[in-house]
């Protein structure tokens, strides 16, 4: 994806282009144009200038990025407030259906790494059962220390390309993988989160979920967001060779024990 400055008179936007090498990863200008237009009055994203075909343009936002150390530490409960709000948003009406990415990402990886036992696996998780663990919301899916700005009016996500709905512990599995959050950073985390929004387990009967309870059910998604990711790492480098997504991708490979 291109990624462009452009300043003129009083224009400071920055310009962003979608090649074939992002399509192919379900990622859409319009998509992401429609998704920060609906999030313009949050607080919550970059503010969108205008777009035409696959170029989309946003005012330059200004801030800074904070370290992990940073974002985990001293900004870690404003951080979780702020995932916390967007999933308190109505749903973008973009449905991200992991099956079908997977189907679709199986043909887009390299053809001599693969192998019976991957096929056994890929058939076994596009078979697991579809359930709703704990609520169906807007995310963004993509939230790590480049994403993130701290500005003049708090902490803002960029980057929304792989923003989508999706059941909540679908997207935070991914959090707490992409982040690599510890156990007690978990929970410190949900800690956060439950304070701004609680989930509950019968909403009839006002019953919210305990941190451990949502933890739970986060981390049954694990498997499944780690196949995930390793399918991604596999297009990316089929996609691109760069020999970063081979590094990224073995540890998963180990986890799923398909080293050769």
């Amino acid at each position: 994806m291109g990624l462009f400055g452009i300043q003129y008179a009083e224009i400071d936007w920055v310009a962003r282009y979608y090649g074939i090498e992002k399509t192919a990863l379900f990622v859409r200008a319009r998509k992401e144009y429609a998704i920060l237009k609906q999030l313009s009055g949050s607080d919550l994203s970059p503010k969108i200038a205008t777009r035409y075909g696959e170029w989309f343009f946003l005012h330059w936002q200004q801030g800074e990025h904070l370290s992990y150390q940073q974002l985990f530490g001293s900004y870690f409960q404003p951080f979780a407030q702020k995932i916390a709000q967007l999933h308190q948003q109505k749903p973008f009406g973009y449905p991200l259906d992991l099956w079908h990415e997977l189907s679709v990402y199986w043909y887009g990886i390299d053809r001599k790494r693969l192998s019976p036992k991957w096929l056994v696996l890929q058939r076994n998780f596009l078979q697991q059962p579809r359930h709703n663990l704990i609520k169906y919301a807007p995310a963004h899916m993509d939230l790590h220390p480049a994403n993130i700005l701290l500005s003049d009016l708090g902490i803002k996500f960029i980057d929304w390309e792989y923003a989508a709905d999706i059941d909540i512990a679908d997207s935070l599995m991914t959090f707490f993988a992409s982040n690599q959050l510890t156990p007690e950073q978990q929970r410190q985390f949900l800690h956060y989160y439950c304070s701004y929004h609680s989930h509950h387990l019968q909403p009839q009967e006002g019953m919210p979920y305990s941190v451990e309870q949502l933890r739970k059910r986060i981390l049954s998604r694990e498997p499944f967001i780690f196949y995930m990711m390793l399918m991604w790492y596999e297009v990316r480098w089929q996609q691109t060779k760069d020999e970063l997504f081979l590094i990224m991708s073995e540890p998963l490979r180990r986890y799923f024990s398909l080293m050769s």
